[in-house]
C-alpha cells in the first residue's frame, strides 16, 4: 500500500530547500535585459534619446516606507529620456519559458496606484512604464490574453522572436506620444 501526501501539505520549506534547481537560480533573464538596452539604443537616435540600463530613479519611490530602511521601490531595466524635454519612461522586461509567474510579478506596474505614486512623483500626462514581454509571454495565448486583458495597450510590448524593426516601432511611437514635443 503506498502512501500519498494530503493536497493541503503543499511544498513546504523543507521539500523547497532540497529542490536541486531553486527559484533564483536561472538567471537567463539578464540576457533579455542586455538585448533590450542594445536594441533600444540601435533603435534610437542618440543624439535625441538617452538609454539607460538599471536607473535608481525609482529606488526609493516609497519614501516614507523606507526611513531606517534599505530603499524601497523598483528598479526597471532601461529608461529612456529626451534628451531635449527631459521626460522620460522606464522598461521592464519580462521573459520566461512555457511555465512561470514573470508576467504575474510584471502586472503590479500596471495597477491604478503605481499609476498614481508617479503621477505623484513626476507629474507627467502619461504613465511612464512599460513592460516589455519576451519569449513564451510574446507568443502563448495563455500569457498574451492576460497580458492584454490586464495591461493598457500603449504600456507594453510583446517582443516575439527579439526582433528589432518591430521593437523600434513601439519605441519611437513611446517616444513620440510621451516625450517629444
Amino acid at each position: 500500500m503506498s502512501t500519498v501526501e494530503p493536497l493541503s501539505m503543499g511544498m513546504d520549506s523543507e521539500r523547497l530547500s532540497r529542490r536541486a534547481r531553486q527559484p533564483g537560480h536561472d538567471r537567463t533573464f539578464l540576457t533579455s535585459e542586455a538585448n533590450f538596452v542594445e536594441a533600444a539604443r540601435e533603435c534610437l537616435d542618440p543624439e535625441r534619446y538617452d538609454v539607460e540600463p538599471n536607473p535608481t530613479d525609482l529606488r526609493n519611490i516609497f519614501v516614507e516606507a523606507s526611513v531606517g530602511r534599505l530603499p524601497l521601490g523598483v528598479m526597471p531595466e532601461a529608461s529612456i529620456t529626451s534628451r531635449d524635454t527631459g521626460r522620460k519612461f522606464f522598461v521592464e522586461v519580462k521573459k520566461q519559458g512555457p511555465q512561470g509567474n514573470a508576467h504575474e510579478r510584471a502586472y503590479k506596474h500596471h495597477t491604478v496606484q503605481f499609476y498614481k505614486v508617479l503621477k505623484a512623483r513626476f507629474g507627467w500626462e502619461y504613465h511612464p512604464y512599460v513592460t516589455i514581454f519576451c519569449e513564451s509571454l510574446a507568443v502563448l495565448p495563455r500569457y498574451t490574453i492576460q497580458i492584454q486583458g490586464l495591461v493598457e495597450p500603449d504600456q507594453y510590448f510583446l517582443w516575439v522572436d527579439y526582433e528589432l524593426e518591430p521593437l523600434c516601432l513601439y519605441l519611437r511611437g513611446r517616444c513620440a506620444a510621451w516625450l517629444d514635443d
